[in-house]
């Protein structure tokens, strides 16, 4: 099987052998896969500069079986996405979520392109909380288990403003209830937050903290107890 000029971002490489790499990537049309760079870390290399985390490639490759080679890559734009400080480890953060959120050969095109317009808005001035947690209600929304955030997950009603809800994980928003001793271990949040993070928003900084408090929750849930090295670098 021969692939050619197939758009791609590499998730995540390590060396193999002498000069050789092993490159996981998320593609367009045949989704994560990994593949082997021969030489492209000697130092006379052409990959050797073009093969970096953050840049719409085109790649080519051959091969059957979990472990086709890489035959060409190539700079898809005329300026890559150039990420430094928190905004690089922000992208190192999506790449271990995709690397471990996203089975090999699932292909989902919307998902290559939430992660591509990511990385793209994570090169703005835009705040890296909004980023960040949009990312992540949307991953999950494309891998089928997405947040209920606007109606109460036992009455059905309307989630109203005024109101705390404790949010319980693959059911919803529950109202919560004086002495109710379940926000001891899930996420506690006013209703105007999760109308506000359901428009794609986080308002104040009340709002962010609530947010990202019920998303860690979340997140680590389908985690399964696997760590996440960014968030090392990020403290």
């Amino acid at each position: 099987m021969r692939v050619e000029n197939q758009p791609a971002f590499i998730l995540h490489h390590y060396p193999y052998r002498d000069t050789s790499q092993i490159l996981d990537l998320l593609t367009r049309d045949f989704g994560r896969l990994s593949v082997v760079s021969r030489g492209s870390l000697a130092a006379r290399s052409k990959l050797k500069s073009i093969l970096q985390p953050f840049r719409l490639l085109n790649v080519s490759w051959v091969g059957k079986g979990d472990m086709p080679t890489l035959i060409n890559a190539e700079l898809a734009e005329l300026k890559p996405v150039l990420l430094d400080g928190r905004r690089l480890t922000s992208g190192f953060y999506l790449n271990e979520l995709m690397m471990h959120f996203l089975q090999r050969h699932d292909f989902q095109e919307d998902l290559f392109q939430l992660y591509a317009n990511t990385v793209s808005w994570l090169a703005t001035d835009t705040s890296l909380e909004i980023v960040l947690r949009i990312f992540e209600k949307r991953l999950l929304d494309a891998l089928g288990v997405g947040l209920n955030l606007t109606h109460d997950a036992d009455s059905g009603e309307a989630i109203k403003p005024d109101n705390q809800y404790i949010y319980f994980i693959e059911h919803g928003p529950v109202l919560a209830l004086s002495g109710d001793m379940s926000s001891q271990q899930r996420p506690l949040l006013n209703g105007e937050s999760l109308l506000v993070f359901s428009r794609d928003e986080l308002g104040s900084e009340a709002i962010r903290r609530e947010i990202k408090s019920l998303m860690r929750h979340v997140i680590a849930f389908y985690l399964a107890g696997k760590p996440l090295r960014s968030r090392e670098l990020f403290r």
